[in-house]
């Protein structure tokens, strides 16, 4: 009897020891706080509310609307909010993934304008388990749609500066052309495109400058439109401040003969002096500019007047635009003779091949003074027919035939001749 009462003291002892430890009482409310919230969270009848927000609004034009070139320039990125309901656990997995929301009528869209369109939500997933319970923040959105247009534009370079005296300035630009697109209205404003900025200081070195761009209307007036891209927003200028030097032109000549000067009593220069401007280490060592070489073979003796290109040094701009000169040659003080030719030598023909020159002579016209043309006959000429151009052709050919004259050191021979060969293997 003493032992089963000693037993149930025991055993009250234990059970109120066990309530008495913080940690047993610790787990046990958790034990029982999650049961709570498992019974609560799946109770329908204790359902919540949730609002999602952000989700994007489905604006979609027909088919047949796109294909015309319809597109949709504002409006089309806003987004929308609505409300949901379910149990706790359904709506903590909800994001704007899980609803569309669209405008209704954007299909029926077929031309350009501004557009009032009503939003309605629906599930992603029609079997999701939660109600959409409001409808959505906004409930109308205004679209604007208009044809979709590309137009390329020149930039007009609209910098203004000022450079010291002596010195030459231009200005480049990283582009000279920009693409704009977007609403077909938009684009129709735009008359002209360019950069601008005016620098106070007076320049006497290069100068760089990174520009916006900007669009201009038909009366001038600046436009700003959000709804245009551009495929470059600012370009790079750089201005180039070069000093300038006034240099004189001087003719020059091939198959001149060598002991003839020709000096200003045969020839004149028009213009005789152009602006030029470059770096300094390049203008600073020259006081003038050759012009293309002049065939002597082509002057005869009389008064003429050749064009010649101004050959302009690396780096340099001629100022004075003016890319040519007339090169006056008098040669009325000097005669002409004619000495026939008979005897003729091939130069540049390979050892695999031959040749024999059947024409037998040429009448050749030689200029210079009276007293040297007096003493030429045809041994003063050589006739040189050379083949190095033709190597490997044979039969019969015409070749052009350059003669160079001996013992008179101001003459020269005027015109072009050939005489004909016949080319075979040896």
């Amino acid at each position: 009897m003493k032992n089963n009462e000693n037993k149930k003291k025991n055993e009250k002892f234990s059970l109120g020891k066990l309530f008495r430890n913080n940690k047993f009482i610790l787990v046990l409310s958790f034990v029982v706080a999650v049961i709570l919230w498992i019974v609560t969270s799946f109770d329908s009848e204790n359902g919540t509310t949730r609002v999602i927000s952000d989700i994007p609004i489905d604006i979609s034009l027909s088919d047949e609307a796109t294909a015309s070139g319809l597109r949709i320039f504002s409006g089309n990125d806003e987004t929308a909010s609505v409300t949901v309901s379910g149990n706790r656990v359904t709506l903590g997995s909800i994001n704007k993934d899980d609803i569309v929301v669209s405008a209704q009528t954007a299909n029926t869209i077929n031309t350009a304008g501004t557009y009032t369109l009503s939003l309605s939500p629906s599930k992603t997933n029609v079997g999701d388990d939660f109600t959409i319970t409001s409808q959505p923040s906004p409930s109308v959105i205004n679209v604007y749609v208009d044809y979709y247009r590309e137009k390329t534009f020149n930039i007009v370079d609209n910098v203004v500066y000022q450079v010291a005296d002596g010195y030459y300035a231009s200005s480049t630009l990283s582009s000279k052309t920009v693409t704009i697109t977007g609403p077909q209205s938009e684009i129709s404003k735009i008359e002209s495109v360019s950069v601008s900025n005016k620098l106070g200081q007076i320049m006497s070195s290069d100068v760089h400058l990174t520009l916006p761009i900007k669009l201009y209307d038909s009366s001038g007036y600046e436009i700003s439109s959000n709804l245009l891209t551009m495929s470059v927003n600012e370009v790079d200028v750089d201005i180039s401040v070069l000093p300038e030097k006034s240099v004189s032109l001087m003719a020059s000549f091939k198959n001149k003969p060598s002991g003839l000067t020709v000096n200003s009593d045969y020839l004149s220069v028009d213009p005789e002096k152009i602006l030029i401007a470059g770096p300094a280490t390049v203008i600073n060592n020259i006081s003038s500019l050759n012009l293309d070489d002049i065939d002597f073979s082509s002057l005869s003796n009389k008064k003429q007047t050749v064009e010649a290109n101004v050959m302009l040094p690396d780096n340099c701009r001629n100022l004075s635009n003016k890319n040519t000169a007339n090169v006056t040659l008098d040669f009325s003080s000097m005669e002409s003779k004619t000495v026939t030719v008979t005897k003729f030598s091939v130069e540049g023909l390979s050892k695999e091949y031959k040749s024999n020159v059947t024409t037998q002579s040429l009448e050749v016209q030689v200029i210079g003074p009276k007293e040297q043309l007096d003493e030429i006959d045809d041994s003063n000429l050589k006739a040189v027919i050379d083949t190095s151009t033709v190597d490997g052709t044979t039969g019969s050919t015409s070749m052009p035939v350059k003669i160079s004259i001996s013992g008179a050191d101001r003459c020269w021979v005027y015109g072009e001749y050939e005489a004909n060969l016949s080319i075979t293997k040896s």
